[in-house]
């Protein structure tokens, strides 16, 4: 338009340069002005145009800084707006620019920005225009606005063990990733948001503090002292075995929780050889004491389906009864403390002495849920909400591998597969929990870490709310930036208008 203005301009002037007669000049006169104030209104409408673009990108950013501010004081998200606007409107091409209007809708968690300015015309002010004014105006909405509540529900079994593909074993990089998304989330909602940790394997702890609750069923624990003597019986032996070592070897096997391990497999021959007459004896008097104590670790729940919801808080849990710790560290329910949820990270471990977990991802997947319900066990969460508004609910599933035990219905045990068929129907119980938790419409959000088996994959897949809550993390910088994601996805601000 600007052009074709310009070129319009000067077919008069050549025009005019030809003509001769009195009224051909006055008419260029006046065409002249005419030309030149639209020319003018050309370059002053571009000048205002950019100056709007500018205004409207410093308001939207000043909502949004307003309302990542966890506080919900007007005052302070006020101040917050102010000073991010200030520095990104010091460029805009004119003057008196300003917020003009800033208001904040507590039940919406609504921050909304209204601003102008004011731009001097160049061209425009010979036809009495000097100045024109623009304004823009921006709503964010506060997306962590004291409703969210977040299970993280990962993996400390075994095989978390082994190295993540570099210096760091798994474990360590799990931490790592868990406390960045811990600090995102509570740094953008700051107390009114609250998250829950439930570290799984073979099985969970509770936390023995909770041994007296209703929604537990514990024995006493017990220490049996038996005689086990027999008769004393000796013998003459005249032969013994005498074995010989060849050279040293190492072999490696697939261990627990299908770790790989290292094991001494040197050859020996043994042969028996006649030795001077010797006495071997065996039995006489012996007892065995037997330990029987609960470490906070729990079964499933075996009646009817109920290992698979939380449907009926009035039905106990089994205590797991031991010699022996049989589950790691205890959940962390709800809590908006930094230092405990940190403090809880920090602490996650792979194994106890002997003890190296195999995987059993419903048990993790059923104290999620429990967390984020508002019953029994774990009643710390709120209501569910039929939109997932007030409050969000989310569920965190970290694996780095697949199921290898099932479920014992008689006891409500986790045994060892025996085949695929034990592991087909784990991973369809890991899919049922999923779909309960959706149909509390949980968010559930599924991490695969380095995992290489095609059907746990698509189990995980499939327990996931959609595509976009998948995550499959080949190697350590993969997981750390599934979890920020998952981080930014829950606490990130939206423009409203």
């Amino acid at each position: 338009m600007r052009q074709s203005m310009t070129e319009s301009f000067f077919r008069l002037a050549r025009r005019f340069r030809k003509a001769e007669s009195g009224a051909t000049v006055t008419v260029f006169a006046f065409s002249a002005v005419v030309l030149i104030c639209l020319g003018g209104a050309v370059v002053d409408y571009g000048r205002l145009t950019k100056a709007h673009t500018a205004l409207q990108a410093a308001t939207d950013s000043a909502a949004l800084a307003a309302a990542r501010l966890p506080s919900k004081d007007t005052a302070a998200m006020r101040t917050a707006a102010n000073n991010f606007f200030a520095a990104n409107t010091a460029s805009i091409n004119g003057h008196t620019i300003e917020i003009t209007n800033f208001t904040f809708q507590a039940t919406t968690g609504t921050v909304t920005v209204e601003t102008s300015g004011v731009l001097d015309t160049t061209l425009m002010s010979i036809a009495g225009f000097r100045t024109m004014g623009f304004s823009a105006k921006s709503a964010a909405v506060k997306e962590v606005t004291g409703t969210v509540e977040m299970a993280l529900v990962l993996d400390n079994t075994w095989s978390m063990s082994e190295s993540a593909g570099g210096s760091d074993s798994k474990i360590t990089v799990l931490k790592s990733a868990a406390k960045k998304l811990v600090e995102t989330v509570l740094s953008e909602g700051g107390t009114n948001v609250r998250i829950g940790i439930v570290p799984f394997a073979d099985y969970v702890n509770v936390g023995m503090g909770n041994r007296s609750e209703a929604w537990l069923s514990v024995p006493a624990d017990s220490t049996k002292t038996e005689d086990t003597s027999t008769p004393r019986i000796c013998v003459e032996k005249t032969t013994k075995q005498v074995c010989t070592r060849g050279s040293p070897a190492t072999c490696t096997r697939a261990g627990k929780d299908g770790v790989r391990e290292t094991y001494d497999c040197t050859p020996q021959t043994c042969t028996q050889q006649t030795v001077a007459p010797y006495q071997s004896c065996s039995g006489g008097p012996s007892t065995r004491t037997t330990v029987n104590k609960w470490f906070g670790c729990v079964y499933s729940r075996k009646t009817g389906n109920l290992r698979l919801n939380d449907s009926d808080p009035t039905t106990p849990y089994p205590g797991v009864m031991g010699s022996s710790q049989t589950c790691l560290k205890p959940i962390i329910p709800l809590t908006s403390d930094r230092a405990t949820l940190t403090s809880a990270i920090d602490g996650l471990i792979t194994n106890i002495g002997n003890y190296k977990p195999s995987t059993y991802i419903p048990a993790g997947l059923i104290w999620g849920v429990n967390v984020l319900s508002p019953t029994a066990p774990f009643s710390e969460g709120r209501a569910y909400d039929a939109a997932n508004r007030m409050p969000r609910k989310a569920l965190v599933l970290m694996t780095d591998g697949a199921n290898t035990m099932y479920f014992r219905n008689s006891d409500g045990s986790h045994q060892d597969k025996r085949n695929n068929g034990d592991v087909t129907t784990a991973n369809l119980d890991t899919t049922k929990l999923c779909d309960y938790a959706k149909s509390k419409n949980i968010e559930v959000y599924t991490v695969a870490f380095a995992v290489t088996d095609v059907a746990a994959k698509t189990m995980l897949q499939g327990c996931a709310t959609d595509a976009a809550h998948y995550y499959d993390a080949t190697n350590a910088a993969a997981l750390a930036a599934a979890f920020q994601a998952i981080g930014q996805s829950l606490t990130s601000l939206r423009l409203s208008q």
